[in-house]
């Protein structure tokens, strides 16, 4: 994510907890040293909900998840996150998308559904729902 990130021109700042051969080593998003505008991240699927809770406490505008759909399913989740802090917008892939290994040639498509939860200080009233139409697979491929 940050190398397309970086293709816009904007600032970017990476880091991870793993050495995975791109940006900084060592960094605990759960215990972060520093704050960000805008934070993106993908983060392990059995640490999201404290990804959400750090994320919101650590961006000072914007902070964006890539989660499976269903992380809006759950009793847990629906009576802490999305009755306390709940994200501004979530957008649906309407077309399944699918994470493949560098070097792994593409082929199918993916069993899970994924969105973007976004979470925004400066967005008035209740979560958007919203899709991304058709046809995005084809043109960023």
């Amino acid at each position: 994510m940050s190398r397309v990130l970086e293709q816009t021109g904007q600032p970017v700042r990476s880091s991870d907890l793993y050495d995975r051969g791109y940006g900084e080593v060592g960094f605990d998003f759960l215990e972060p040293k520093w704050s960000a505008d805008n934070i993106v991240t993908n983060p392990p699927y059995n640490c999201a909900e404290g990804f959400v809770a750090s994320g919101v406490k650590h961006s000072n505008r914007k902070f964006a998840l890539l989660l499976r759909l269903a992380f809006l399913e759950g009793a847990n989740r629906a009576n802490t996150i999305f009755a306390k802090i709940p994200p501004a917008r979530v957008w649906v892939f309407s077309e399944r998308i699918t994470f493949y290994p560098s070097g792994v040639e593409p082929k199918g498509s993916g069993t899970t559904a994924y969105a973007w939860f976004v979470w925004d200080k400066d967005a008035p009233g209740q979560t958007e729902l919203k899709w991304f139409k058709p046809g995005y697979k084809a043109k960023f491929a």
